[in-house]
């Protein structure tokens, strides 16, 4: 009725409400946050590690991604999740909607084809931890994702991550990164997600075109 006070659960609703496209994000750095702390307890038994996954523990495919080196392997990946968002937090082809689901399901999808890939052309990839991998399937989905919304931005952020890629391959990854996460850098994975990343993108880009 006119004159009436607003409502208190309403107000609080409204100032608790999450930024757009914050969902999917916030959700998996709760999981990644989990399981770490899920590990502590359970060491080894979330790892992308080829013997195991061999023996039938198939969920390592897509829980290897999800588990890190250390505390600061996972919080360098949180800062990455986050940067993302900020950077592609409204990309056009997850949808209008940006709903948490979508954005699960990317990083999910991500995630096992880098395993896929891992296990078909890097089989001397006994062992790999950690988020990054699938990041830079997020980063060149999100560039492709400025394409399509006609922001030639996406070309430059496309190019600065294979100028990376090029250089890690050819002269190596960051010593200082490895030392940090207390592992090798899994330069595979990065190549991975970059490919996996811009074929899904481009797929969306062709359905939604043809549509």
């Amino acid at each position: 009725m006119p004159g009436e006070a607003p409502s208190l659960t309403g107000g609080y609703c409204e100032r608790l409400r999450l930024p757009a496209g914050s969902g999917g994000p916030l959700a998996l750095l709760l999981l990644c946050g989990t399981l770490q702390f899920l590990q502590a307890f359970f060491p080894d038994v979330f790892l992308y590690e080829r013997t195991a996954i061999a023996s039938g523990q198939w969920w390592r495919l897509l829980s290897g991604h999800l588990v890190h080196t250390n505390m600061a392997h996972l919080l360098l990946n949180m800062v990455g999740v986050f940067a993302l968002w900020l950077l592609f937090g409204r990309s056009a082809l997850l949808g209008s909607g940006h709903s948490a689901v979508k954005y699960l399901g990317l990083v999910a999808l991500l995630s096992l084809m880098i395993s896929l890939g891992l296990w078909l052309y890097f089989p001397a990839v006994d062992n790999y931890y950690g988020l990054s991998g699938a990041l830079h399937g997020v980063f060149c989905f999100g560039a492709i994702g400025e394409l399509y919304q006609r922001r030639w931005s996406g070309v430059l952020l496309l190019a600065g991550c294979a100028g990376k890629l090029t250089w890690e391959w050819f002269v190596g990854p960051s010593a200082s990164t490895g030392a940090l996460i207390q592992a090798e850098v899994a330069v595979p994975s990065h190549l991975l997600g970059a490919i996996c990343g811009s074929v899904i993108a481009a797929l969306l880009w062709g359905i939604s075109t043809l549509k």
